[in-house]
């Protein structure tokens, strides 16, 4: 179960990031990133190593694994490609802008999808019972911290940009037009 506390934990180190972002603490922004991105690795892999087991057929576990990868790149696309890496989590101050195409038109935070369907495959390639019980915590609390983004930081980030955003782009529920769009924009390098 410690595995599934570090993984909880990493969501509320990467709240302060945005935090400090706004305060221009530029020195303390990627130290946070990279604090919750360890705890997070580092709880997934003390989950998978947990002897704690459900037995699935092994067709069912080379799926997970194939599935695993996908949502693994997914979820690298649409957190360091789509969104510039360095703007986002190492340098001062906040992102350039509001980034509506590709996977960020399909929803306003794809990353929750892709991690809790990484988390899911993940489980069916591996078996373990405690990332099956820390699915429903860690995504929980992914879709926690992205309502408190929009509550709390994007708005003041982005402005108004952001608010045209939210009208026309779902939270999480991805819809029959956004996800035309997604396909639509997918490979598009414009920011718009």
């Amino acid at each position: 179960m410690i595995g599934i506390a570090l993984g909880a934990a990493s969501f509320f180190v990467v709240f302060w990031v945005d935090a400090v972002s706004l305060k221009g603490m530029s020195h303390v922004k990627p130290v946070l990133w990279l604090a919750s991105t360890a705890l997070f690795i580092t709880g997934v892999v003390f989950s998978v190593r947990d002897p704690a087991r459900v037995d699935l057929p092994s067709a069912i576990g080379v799926l997970g694994w194939v599935l695993s990868g996908a949502f693994l790149l997914l979820l690298i696309y649409s957190l360091f490609i789509e969104i510039p890496f360095i703007s986002a989590y190492v340098k001062q101050g906040q992102p350039a802008g509001v980034v509506s195409r590709g996977t960020y038109a399909l929803c306003r935070h794809p990353g929750v999808l892709w991690l809790a369907g990484l988390i899911a495959a993940l489980f069916l390639g591996t078996g373990s019972l405690v990332l099956l019980v820390a699915m429903p915590v860690w995504v929980g609390l992914d879709a926690l911290y992205v309502v408190l983004q929009e509550k709390l930081f994007f708005m003041r980030m982005f402005g108004a940009d952001y608010g045209a955003y939210q009208r026309a782009v779902p939270m999480l529920v991805p819809t029959t037009h956004s996800m035309r769009e997604c396909a639509r924009t997918l490979f598009r390098s414009d920011r718009k």
